[in-house]
């Protein structure tokens, strides 16, 4: 139990676990879109609306508009749920490691793991020299191994080099004859999984990532992660209006909003 505690907070604590919790609505926008919802409750108290539930409708509805509003955000969770989704269909070693944490313990969980399963795990951990003398030591015998392999590489020496991705380097690696001969599923995957690795470099090194990874998005638009994901990123996106709400409905059940006029 303590275990499960700690890794739940070590993934809530990865930087690129809070970078897309964050993704979006910005606190700007909902603190503009509360300020307007005040001036409105003003004004239609002012001119004699007495209505409570229209008055307590107004931020209710500011803020659902400021959550449907950020497009970039909800574009950013969807594409990061489907590569999620597909990512822990093709990890076939164990539960997918997300934090440092648990990369340790998967990799201590499992020695034999092929190399470049415990190169990506070693990534996560953020053990970046062992993770590039395994793969230095891969060899692929897929074409997908030798694309995992080489975005791999790609990843490990952003990291150690504390750059982005090389330009050359991405554009060797969408040159692979290995991406002409995997089907269009596979090919998606691996465009979506590069486009993440440049944003993940980003994440880490504390700089801005939204924009190059929404330009990277373009193509590859509309995504698809299943129920559950979309679920669960929608009540983030629209947390603060469903919090509203909540509030709302506990604080009228409680009997204390009838002082209200």
């Amino acid at each position: 139990m303590v275990n499960a505690i700690r890794r739940i907070k070590a993934r809530r604590t990865a930087p690129a676990y809070r970078a897309i919790v964050r993704a979006g609505p910005s606190t700007a926008s909902l603190v503009t879109s509360g300020a307007v919802a005040l001036v409105v409750v003003a004004g239609l108290y002012v001119i004699g609306v007495r209505d409570r539930t229209l008055l307590i409708a107004v931020p209710l509805v500011a803020f659902t508009v400021a959550c449907l509003a950020d497009r970039d955000g909800w574009r950013v969770r969807m594409a990061t749920a489907e590569l999620v989704a597909l990512q822990r269909n093709r990890w076939t070693v164990g539960p997918l490691p997300t934090d440092p944490m648990s990369a340790e313990a998967w990799l201590q969980a499992n020695p034999d793991a092929p190399g470049s399963y415990r190169s990506a795990a070693m990534v996560t951990a953020g053990r970046l020299p062992e993770a590039l003398a395994l793969i230095e030591a891969a060899v692929a015998q897929t074409p997908e191994e030798a694309l995992h392999i080489a975005r791999l590489r790609l990843t490990i020496d952003a990291r150690l080099g504390e750059t982005a991705l090389d330009r050359q380097g991405i554009e060797a690696f969408l040159r692979m004859p290995e991406l002409s001969t995997v089907n269009e599923a596979e090919r998606r995957y691996h465009r979506l999984s590069l486009a993440w690795s440049e944003a993940w470099i980003q994440i880490h090194a504390g700089r801005t990532w939204r924009e190059g990874f929404l330009s990277s998005l373009r193509s590859l638009e509309p995504f698809s992660p299943p129920t559950r994901y979309v679920a669960f990123h929608a009540i983030q996106q629209f947390a603060l209006p469903i919090a509203y709400a909540l509030a709302w409905l506990i604080v009228s059940s409680l009997g204390l909003t009838d002082w209200l006029p």
